[in-house]
């Protein structure tokens, strides 16, 4: 009986851990893409930010902020 116990135990423990690296994953994908895009954003001319209706200082702004916020 306990060695099913310990069996039950390493299934649910590992399960959690491939949660967590699921998750860690999907977090580090979505910074980079939330990266690329600001820095794409700052790249943009003043006509294209007029174009999406952002100004020049909101712009920077957004680009300006750490991947994580």
């Amino acid at each position: 009986m306990e060695g099913i116990m310990h069996t039950a135990t390493f299934k649910a423990h590992t399960q959690t851990r491939n949660i967590s690296a699921t998750a860690a994953l999907n977090w580090l994908v979505e910074s980079v893409r939330i990266a690329s895009q600001r820095r794409s954003l700052a790249a943009l001319s003043l006509s294209a930010l007029d174009d999406i209706g952002l100004s020049e200082a909101q712009a920077m702004r957004e680009a300006g902020k750490p991947f994580w916020a």
